[in-house]
């Protein structure tokens, strides 16, 4: 989400009834895996050897602070009732949504 961030913020910012859902690696998998403002502190990535030395943004806590974006976050792969009741709630919500998924980065 780091790359598309602006767009993604300018989206949930407004009052419209968009369902989102942001495939979160935390890294530049489109680059090759390289650390971004995603990655978690610590975390060793293409290039980045020695640990991100940052903390990682929290795109959920961020778009919770508008006050009306429906915020869930999922693990692909882990709970599948988890994640059927997290699309379900974004779908019946009458606003903004995002859903993250934790996902791998497949190089």
């Amino acid at each position: 989400y780091d790359i598309g961030f602006g767009g993604l913020d300018h989206v949930l910012s407004l009052t419209e009834n968009v369902n989102i859902l942001v495939l979160d690696t935390q890294c530049y998998s489109n680059t090759g895996g390289q650390a971004s403002k995603a990655t978690p502190l610590g975390a060793v990535t293409k290039f980045g050897e020695h640990g991100k030395r940052k903390a990682r943004k929290d795109l959920g806590v961020s778009m919770m602070m508008y006050g009306h974006v429906y915020v869930a976050q999922i693990s692909l792969g882990a709970q599948l009732n988890q994640t059927v009741k997290a699309i379900q709630e974004a779908e019946a919500y009458p606003g903004p949504s995002l859903i993250i998924a934790y996902s791998p980065c497949e190089e």
